[in-house]
């Protein structure tokens, strides 16, 4: 039997996974010989490590290890972190639909517990719009508009029936009453990103 995934917990006991990126066949072998190099496979277990939802996907929930490994909140003491944790919402959408439109007032910040999106902007035809990037599992995006009151700089639709864990700016003032550092790393995070190389780097799995 031959499965093609996205959803590494699906393929974790198969007898040999062929690893793909970008189209191109990068690693191979069973999950403990992949995870053990520290390389793509490696990579992307430990980005959808942490997350958990129920079979009908209406309920999603993320630890306080995953949290940690998000450069947002990866200077948080474990107890702040487990607050952090019960904060996000579960939100549910179906294949096909505008999650945040180019524009909207940015108000909270989503993680993909479960399916895909694409990030558009807008082209130079307005009736149109250009694909700049796809998160999945484990991506996250709309960090910026934790720290300003700035609306939406792309818009995201889901590409299959997605499952989200969002956490709204209100609750994200309370964090950053009792921890300013918050805000202090948050600032140096975009300023990173940016430097890096503007937009392409905003959209490596972390948009808007």
């Amino acid at each position: 039997m031959i499965s093609v995934t996205h959803r590494l917990v699906s393929a974790a006991g198969a007898d040999r996974i062929f690893v793909l990126n970008n189209g191109k066949l990068v690693e191979s072998g069973r999950h403990e010989e992949l995870i053990e190099p520290g390389g793509h496979y490696a990579e992307l277990w430990a980005k959808q490590s942490g997350l958990s939802v129920n079979a009908t996907g209406d309920h999603a929930s993320v630890s306080t290890q995953r949290l940690r490994t998000l450069p947002v909140f990866d200077q948080l003491d474990d107890a702040l972190l487990a607050d952090v944790a019960q904060l996000f919402v579960t939100e549910q959408y179906p294949k096909g639909r505008m999650v945040v439109y180019k524009g909207d007032r940015g108000d909270r910040f989503y993680l993909i517990a479960r399916g895909s999106v694409e990030v558009l902007r807008p082209a130079e035809d307005a009736r149109e719009q250009t694909r700049i990037a796809v998160l999945w599992d484990g991506d996250y995006f709309g960090e910026i508009a934790l720290l300003n009151n700035v609306t939406r700089t792309a818009g995201v639709k889901t590409l299959t029936p997605c499952t989200f864990l969002s956490l709204q700016r209100e609750q994200f003032s309370y964090l950053l009453e009792r921890a300013p550092q918050l805000r202090v790393r948050l600032e140096q995070v975009l300023a990173a990103r940016e430097a890096e190389g503007g937009e392409a780097a905003l959209c490596k799995g972390r948009c808007t």
